[in-house]
């Protein structure tokens, strides 16, 4: 089954507001047998809505539209479905008595352009909004079917999980489609790549693909044409392409503080280029407070000297980029926040403060604990932003890869 989506909104040709919703819905239904093709935005203009329609739905079975069913004269998706498709308007009852309670708390009463919101075509499967006001709906369209949502994120999100989802799989019989996704870290997309192929996943009737962020490559292998696969094996497969660099969880925070956890130990954190980014990471995953001490952003020398203990000598002879002052870094944040393990980042994430001897993109690790410290240097080309993330992933796999060794 194939689909298409087209979002409403002028302003989302004007880069007023980013489209969240495109996103959302291709996730959803990439976990089910139907492929979307494509993706539209057109805005708030009768002829344009009209036209998007009428060319989508020659292409595909199911056409998703999102946006244009709120109060105001620009919202126009209902009627223009129910004039092209010749069918007539009724309010949904349901919907417009929870309009009138809303209302009624605050000792107001709907406007005429409110009612807008709980109107849909006649004879629509219609999909409550538990959110907002504007009610979803899903009706017959040409030789397709439309399945008109509301524009707000949170809106939709709510509605297609709750509503949208289930009628799916159950209203139209999409199936769940078999797919894994696996993580690998610090290695380049073109190796990644390599690796896979030689496993020569097309033969078994599988597709994949590979989705790169710094530091990470997101492998996700589909089954196509009804074609499934032993998970176990597959899992076997890339464990033995990739080893150690393919992660366990979901995400690289997830198993770092479950292997904090499973061995009973605690973190602390000293940042200096990555600003708390590692820290953010951390406190992200739930239950994180069990292993999480603390952790300081010592941007400046003075900052990791009164507050760290970085030696004033070792700044001086060697530097606030160095192997000496991560070190320190990481035994003084291991000190200072009472914990295990300490870990530390320094360095030049640009677009200036670099030089011939340390490049922008040069970053300094540390790792600290009851046994002593280490430290190792870096060169993570790009620019401010890809630095300071790869360092912040860097950072991270240094410490999984210390924890599964012990």
């Amino acid at each position: 089954m194939h689909a298409c989506v087209i979002a409403t909104g002028s302003e989302l040709l004007r880069g007023r507001v980013r489209d969240e919703n495109g996103a959302l819905i291709a996730a959803g239904l990439f976990r089910l047998d139907m492929e979307l093709g494509e993706m539209r935005f057109v805005g708030d203009r009768v002829a344009d809505i009209r036209s998007a329609l009428d060319e989508t739905a020659a292409r595909y079975e199911v056409l998703f539209i999102t946006g244009g069913l709120g109060p105001t004269e620009d919202d126009l998706t209902c009627g223009i479905l129910c004039d092209l498709a010749g069918v007539g308007t009724e309010i949904h009852g349901p919907s417009l008595d929870r309009m009138n309670d809303f209302f009624s708390k605050r000792g107001m009463e709907p406007r005429p352009g409110d009612m807008k919101m709980v109107t849909v075509p006649i004879g629509s499967r219609v999909f409550p909004n538990e959110v907002g006001m504007a009610c979803g709906f899903a009706m017959p369209f040409r030789s397709s079917r439309v399945i008109a949502l509301p524009g707000p994120p949170r809106e939709l999100k709510r509605m297609w999980e709750a509503h949208v989802l289930p009628w799916l799989r159950e209203g139209l019989g999409v199936k769940e489609k078999m797919f894994l996704t696996f993580r690998t870290l610090l290695l380049r997309e073109a190796e990644a790549d390599e690796r896979v192929k030689s496993l020569e996943l097309g033969k078994s009737g599988l597709e994949w693909g590979i989705c790169t962020a710094p530091g990470i490559n997101e492998i996700t292998v589909t089954s196509t044409g009804g074609a499934n696969f032993d998970e176990s094996a597959l899992r076997s497969s890339m464990r033995r392409l990739f080893g150690e660099s393919l992660l366990d969880g979901e995400s690289l925070e997830e198993e770092v503080v479950a292997l904090l956890a499973g061995r009973g130990l605690t973190l602390s954190l000293a940042e200096s280029c990555t600003g708390g980014m590692i820290g953010a990471r951390i406190t992200d995953v739930p239950g994180s407070s069990r292993v999480f001490r603390g952790g300081a952003v010592a941007y400046s020398n003075e900052a990791k000297e009164s507050v760290l203990g970085v030696s004033r000598k070792t700044l001086e002879i060697y530097g606030a980029v160095s192997v000496e002052t991560a070190r320190e870094m990481a035994e003084g944040a291991r000190k200072v926040f009472g914990a295990d393990i300490g870990i530390s980042t320094t360095g030049i994430a640009g677009p200036g403060g670099g030089s011939p001897d340390k490049p922008v993109g040069t970053v300094c690790f540390g790792i600290a604990d009851g046994a002593g410290s280490r430290g190792e240097r870096q060169y993570l080309p790009g620019d401010r932003g890809r630095v300071r993330a790869f360092s912040a992933v860097f950072a991270l796999d240094m410490l999984r890869r210390y924890l599964k060794r012990i």
